[in-house]
């Protein structure tokens, strides 16, 4: 279970940190984009049009990537991640289904990884906390 932990960890973070970049620095990996309906550009463009939004998420998936890839605050990032991958998975399977395979990769990825460290959320669902 512990070299699965590991490879699923190295892999999510290496999947975050390096589309995350490709953000940043498009000529990196030349990716074309899949084709999408008009309900995902409509989609894509609201969040464009935010003027912020994007940057923001790209931040925080580089950062919580490479947090990944070092093995720090692991359970923390996890769940920092969970929203983005979640959306992601949401996107590609209802809005741009061409890139199902990466979305639902990306949620196997993080909720397999959210168990594998479940040990470290179990007080967040403590009935009646204790002062």
């Amino acid at each position: 279970m512990k070299i699965a932990l590991l490879i699923a960890r190295i892999l999510l973070g290496l999947i975050f940190v390096v589309f995350g970049l490709n953000f940043f620095f498009p000529q990196v990996l030349h990716m074309t984009s899949p084709p999408m309906s008009k309900e995902a550009m409509a989609f894509s463009g609201g969040l464009w049009g935010s003027g912020y939004f994007f940057q923001y998420m790209k931040v925080l998936e580089i950062l919580s990537g490479l947090f990944l890839l070092l093995n720090r605050y692991t359970a923390f990032f996890l769940l920092v991640l969970l929203p983005i991958s979640f959306n992601i998975f949401l996107f590609h399977t209802i809005l741009a289904p061409a890139g199902a395979p990466i979305g639902i990769g990306v949620i196997v990825l993080n909720v397999f990884l959210c168990i594998g460290y479940i040990k470290y959320y179990k007080s967040v669902f403590t009935a009646v906390p204790t002062v």
